[in-house]
């Protein structure tokens, strides 16, 4: 028979403790900034003691550096991703151009500005350089649209920074952080493939003076 005393809550695995720590954390890094943020208030929302928390992270730096290795990581490995769908070159370029807003949305920029102001120049290093970047995926891509018809031949390497330059300029918003508007994945990609200029900008002709641009 039962004895009818309650049975002792069964603690999470260690495994699953730090990954709702780092949960928690990004959580509140993201959107109040690293200073404003202590070990203290996370242990509290986790509803753990401060040396619990420093069990699984010996100090505040090395767990939001943790939790910016994670977000850098899960951003450059969704765009290898989509990448490498076997999409056609339209179709992939847009959804990349609409996973960077999404993601640059969901995360505070403050998060990345965060990381110089409060991170060892090597910590930085360390975060920025040890996963894959999208480039070698992204060469890929144009290499197979050329082959499929979809692109005319050329060096893809210069094609793949300025995608990926276009990509970033438009989630990041600069300094103005003004919202998206609709069709700006469309009309980004929609640029890099047919670019801005109309029949006069290409020639170079000058209606007003009936001059050629350039003209000796």
């Amino acid at each position: 028979m039962s004895s009818g005393a309650p049975h002792a809550p069964v603690p999470p695995a260690r495994g699953e403790t730090r990954e709702r720590i780092l949960e928690v954390a990004a959580e509140r890094f993201a959107a109040r900034g690293y200073a404003d943020v202590s070990m203290q208030e996370i242990a509290d929302a986790m509803v753990i003691t401060k040396a619990a928390l420093y069990y699984h992270f010996r100090s505040k730096e090395e767990l939001f550096a943790e939790v910016v290795r994670r977000a850098i990581n899960d951003f450059w490995a969704g765009i290898i991703a989509i990448a490498e769908s076997g999409q056609p070159l339209r179709a992939t370029l847009e959804a990349i151009a609409r996973f960077v807003r999404e993601s640059v949305t969901t995360v505070s920029m403050s998060l990345l500005e965060d990381v110089h102001r409060h991170l060892p120049p090597e910590v930085e290093q360390e975060i920025f350089t040890e996963h894959p970047t999208p480039e070698a995926a992204l060469d890929g891509l144009f290499r197979r649209a050329i082959a499929a018809g979809e692109m005319r031949p050329m060096d893809v390497e210069p094609v793949t920074a300025m995608f990926v330059g276009m990509v970033m300029g438009l989630g990041q918003r600069g300094h103005i952080r003004r919202q998206p508007k609709p069709g700006e994945d469309e009309l980004l990609v929609d640029v890099l493939l047919r670019g801005i200029g109309t029949e006069r900008a290409l020639s170079g002709s000058d209606e007003e003076d009936g001059t050629v641009r350039g003209a000796q």
